[in-house]
């Protein structure tokens, strides 16, 4: 983790805004990390703070200075193809040669081309004090966080907003755009953060900033969307995936410490930890699993799945207490500087607790699946209809041949499903769940934003074009991934996340779509792929369904009604008072816990609660 402030246009010595030990107090809220450093010059104050995971980065400087040209890197960074890069560059790979250096080496030999060529989750800042120039970049995932705020006075950067929060005279008026995307669970804003004068610097994206003049970030990568059609399968494409596959789990499983999972008894933490179970650089017998338990099927699920991969330590909470407003809540406020844009994380506290005293410093997530290599490819069929594939369309088709034969003319006659209006209904519930007023969403042009994120223009119908540019892919993505490593990091745990490697989703998209479902049994590509690995009955598990709810009730339920006129100014601005009455006078009874409107609306709540506490706490501030 790491904060920088480097001076442009003002005459001021950086340690006028911030010192490097407020830096450092500020990334460090609540434990030490293993090695804190500050550098600076006239014009330039870099503060970093690193927890040791992998075995290189025991030996890493904080920041890293290059001994050749004086350049400096701050950096939050795992690099996961050291030996290609290190081929590459010519240079040893040993055992001191840590990552940061490595990226200072492909920067002075690639320059800002060097972005594309790193594989693994990273964030950093290289100043040149010859040049007076700053490169930055954050990895393709999004996986790091990388806040900063660019005017012609200083340039500051940091991995988190609460670092930035301490720099003196800085403007930070609360983004009520943000807010709102925060009440509707819609954080897409993925360039933009909770302050009107901090910016995100977006996942796979670049930035070099100057002396003087604008600058503005730079996309470095995009994902090839193109993919070759085919109408038979070929066990090929599953032999390629599987490799991918165990390549994504074997370059995160990297670490001088323990490395843990997260285990749901669903298809994508069962997969992870398969294979985990097979690369992990300690004894089998310390490795350990955490379950969250809420439904009833999945304590039998997780126990299957641990017990065929032979791991012998599985933690489980049963029945978590959901959406509180705790010291979990107030840690997250802390660290990040505004409440967690996903807060599943704040459910956590106690296995982190665990990681902490177990010695565990990496923990395994199957999130990001869903969202494109095991999703559920629903609209195969309607890509082949648009394609004219008639005849594979017709075998493709779920029932009897006869059932069949009538799907297809019915089809035939409405054309495919169009995936839009289905998102679209989504968003126009949950607007509708969140309050918000509708001239402050038209306005303020939010409304017409949300639309562009969530339906955008596809050159061509595919199952690639769908998932690829979907909106919680593109955007929402990193809202999670910043919340968890953020928050993870004040227990010194980092998150890995196999199943958003960058090189297994390439394959996944290069892999013809007739290989991800089959019939209407969807996630058939890695299906195949883990045949042998867990139990068939998670393997062949058709939805995801894990049985009934087992009860216990949000943690807010018990909390006040919230008065519209006691509300933050912000919220008051945002939402309409009228919808906002009737949300909360409707009877607590008239839906059970598993019901999806009273559950959106108990989280929308919650949301509320967070960000009034926020904004009451920022004007409180000196």
């Amino acid at each position: 983790m790491f904060a920088a402030i480097i001076m442009r246009g003002s005459r001021a010595a950086p340690q006028e805004l911030a010192t490097g030990q407020e830096l450092l107090a500020a990334l460090m809220p609540f434990s030490q990390a293993d090695t804190t450093g500050v550098w600076h010059a006239d014009n330039a104050l870099i503060a970093q703070a690193t927890w040791h995971n992998t075995p290189e980065s025991l030996h890493e400087k904080a920041p890293e200075i290059c001994p050749d040209t004086g350049r400096v890197i701050a950096s939050w960074v795992r690099l996961d193809n050291r030996a290609e890069l290190c081929a590459a560059l010519g240079l040893d790979e040993a055992a001191t040669l840590t990552d940061p250096q490595i990226i200072l080496a492909a920067h002075r030999e690639w320059g800002r081309a060097c972005s594309d060529r790193l594989d693994g989750d990273f964030s950093f800042v290289i100043y040149d004090p010859n040049s007076h120039e700053a490169f930055c970049a954050r990895d393709t995932m999004g996986a790091k966080p990388f806040y900063y705020v660019l005017t012609d006075a200083y340039f500051l950067a940091a991995t988190s907003a609460a670092a930035l929060k301490i720099v003196k005279n800085l403007d930070l008026t609360p983004n009520v755009q943000w807010a709102a995307l925060y009440a509707a669970g819609l954080n897409f804003a993925h360039s933009e953060s909770a302050y009107e004068t901090v910016r995100k610097l977006p996942s796979a994206h670049d930035l070099v900033v100057g002396r003087e003049g604008p600058a503005e970030p730079r996309k470095y990568f995009a994902f090839d969307l193109a993919a070759p059609h085919a109408t038979h399968r070929d066990p090929v494409w599953v032999d390629r995936y599987r490799a991918a596959f165990d390549r994504a789990v074997d370059v995160r499983a990297r670490s001088q410490f323990l490395v843990g999972a997260e285990s749901s008894g669903g298809l994508d933490s069962s997969s992870i930890i398969a294979r985990l179970a097979e690369a992990v650089p300690h004894s089998r017998d310390d490795f350990h699993t955490f379950a969250l338990v809420c439904m009833e099927d999945e304590t039998e699920k997780l126990m299957a799945a641990s017990t065929m991969c032979d791991v012998r330590h599985t933690h489980v909470l049963y029945r978590p207490e959901m959406l509180r407003m705790d010291d979990a809540f107030e840690r997250a406020l802390t660290a990040m500087g505004h409440p967690p844009e996903h807060g599943q994380t704040l459910i956590y506290p106690t296995f982190f607790e665990q990681c902490q005293s177990l010695g565990i410093r990496t923990m395994h997530s199957g999130f990001g699946g869903d969202e494109i290599v095991t999703n559920h490819a629903h609209n195969m069929i309607d890509e082949l209809h648009v394609r004219g594939e008639h005849g594979v369309v017709l075998a493709e088709l779920p029932g009897t041949l006869p059932a069949r034969i009538v799907r297809l003319a019915k089809r035939m006659r409405r054309g495919p499903d169009d995936p839009a209006a289905s998102m679209r209904r989504l968003i126009d519930y949950k607007l509708s769940i969140a309050c918000l007023r509708r001239d402050f969403l038209e306005d303020t042009g939010l409304r017409k934003r949300i639309d562009h994120w969530a339906v955008p223009e596809r050159s061509e119908f595919t199952l690639n074009t769908l998932a690829g540019l979907e909106a919680g892919f593109q955007f929402a993505r990193p809202a999670r991934l910043e919340s968890s490593a953020l928050f993870a990091a004040t227990y010194g745990v980092e998150y890995r996340y196999p199943l958003l490697d960058r090189r297994l989703i390439q394959q996944f998209f290069a892999t013809p779509s007739i290989e991800k479902r089959c019939r209407d049994m969807g996630r058939y590509l890695h299906r195949r792929a883990m045949v042998g690995r867990i139990p068939d009955s998670i393997v062949w598990q058709r939805t995801k369904d894990m049985g009934g709810f087992l009860g216990g009730k949000p943690a807010h339920e018990t909390a006040p009604v919230l008065a519209f006129d006691e509300l933050p100014q912000e919220l008051q601005t945002i939402m309409d008072p009228q919808a906002f009455a009737q949300l909360q006078n409707k009877p607590s009874g008239a839906a059970d816990a598993t019901n999806d409107t009273a559950m959106r609306t108990r989280l929308f709540l919650w949301q509320v609660r967070q960000l009034s506490t926020w904004l009451e706490r920022g004007r409180r501030l000196p």
